[in-house]
């Protein structure tokens, strides 16, 4: 027991050094956007381009999985994700920004497969569910990188500075626990291309419709109540962080109603709720309904990405490498292109309200994929042992 505590404990230091540095970053964006002198246009164009760096990770991991162990691969990706911070604040030109949040964002993704791989390795270790615990490590990372911003910038404290304490504080962590991180069972790579069977497609289409979801809330929440409802930027700011904060809560109930009531059941309550929920409150044109409606979406899809790792961790020919890197790929485009371009179409032709009915939509046919998870691939929430052959 005190080992598998302490492998959990370890990967839960890779969760967090991915998700500070996030909302440290974001914290100070304001003062980076001056820092480099940059318009809308221009910082539009640096926070795009870095999607390359998304597609070169996907490319590359889903080349490694399998060939490099994951506890030198999320170790090593972890370390330029915690040098690519401090160094992109110290940039001060558009140029220098847009390369460091590519290398970031390149980082990222090769980091995210085997720390995804590693969680599930220590879910199937503990034998049960766990894996919201790691999400709720995720989002923790991201407020308390975001509290240390937002403190840093009170004290006067150049962007770099705070962010070269966060790293270096994170890499001397990691270095300690590094030992501890729990290994993917080997096994012969399987193909790219075939990982995507009839079994593991329904798991896909929940990642992206998860990415899907969770983006649009990232960009649209604020600006709906804000702008479209008139309710102005303090209480758009607070529909965003009372998603954020609702679903941080929800996370800590995850394991212990997956465990208690199973996967499937759970996931396909969870997700009507979100979809009702959000679908009610957009009828009412209301600020305060609009908050809570974003809250119910929070609260409703917060097992969601958990659950989908744990699918992906059990299908029968496939590690959970090969698992967890058939959802990273089906997320990115969900997140990355689909959010900010369907909703921003929708939005020009019908209005954002109509627009954002396309995520309770989304949320319903999370409901409905449940129906096609095989139930050796649900589990009660532990993966199973990976195969040992072809």
């Amino acid at each position: 027991m005190p080992e598998i505590r302490r492998s959990r404990l370890a990967v839960g230091v890779l969760y967090l050094s991915m998700s500070a540095p996030i909302g440290g970053w974001a914290a100070r964006v304001p003062e980076m956007r001056r820092q480099i002198g940059a318009d809308d246009e221009q910082w539009g164009l640096a926070n795009s381009v870095p999607a390359a760096g998304n597609a070169m990770g996907i490319c590359v991991i889903a080349l490694l999985v399998g060939r490099v162990r994951g506890t030198v691969l999320a170790p090593s990706a972890a370390a330029v994700v915690l040098l690519s911070a401090p160094l992109t604040a110290a940039s001060t030109s558009l140029t220098g920004v847009v390369l460091g949040l590519t290398t970031w964002a390149f980082a990222a993704y090769v980091m995210a497969v085997p720390m995804g791989a590693m969680a599930l390795e220590a879910q199937r270790r503990c034998g049960r569910p766990i894996m919201g615990g790691f999400d709720m490590c995720f989002g923790t990372g991201v407020l308390a990188g975001g509290a240390a911003g937002a403190g840093s910038a009170a004290l006067g404290v150049h962007p770099v500075g705070q962010l070269s304490v966060t790293s270096g504080l994170l890499a001397l962590a990691l270095i300690t626990v590094a030992r501890r991180l729990p290994d993917d069972p080997p096994a012969p790579p399987t193909r790219p291309w075939r990982r995507f069977d009839r079994q593991i497609l329904p798991v896909a289409a929940m990642a992206f419709l998860s990415a899907y979801i969770t983006e649009a809330t990232i960009l649209w929440s604020s600006i709906y109540v804000a702008d479209t409802l008139r309710g102005g930027p303090i209480l758009g700011g607070v529909a965003y962080t009372a998603a954020t904060a609702a679903g941080i809560a929800a996370l800590l109930l995850v394991d212990r109603a997956t465990h208690r009531f199973g996967a499937i059941r759970l996931f396909r309550a969870s997700t009507l709720l979100a979809a009702i929920g959000l679908g009610v409150c957009l009828t009412i044109t209301s600020p305060l309904a609009a908050i809570i409606g974003f809250a119910l979406l929070s609260i409703g899809t917060a097992c969601v990405n958990p659950l989908v790792y744990t699918f992906a961790g059990n299908q029968q020919k496939l590690t959970a490498s090969e698992g967890v890197s058939v959802v990273e790929i089906a997320q990115m485009p969900g997140g990355s292109i689909a959010a900010p371009a369907l909703i921003g179409a929708l939005s020009g032709l019908v209005g954002l309200r109509i627009a954002l009915g396309s995520v309770a939509v989304a949320a319903l046919l999370l409901a409905l994929l449940a129906g096609r998870v095989t139930p050796h691939t649900a589990g009660r929430g532990a993966p199973r042992p990976r195969r040992s052959g072809p």
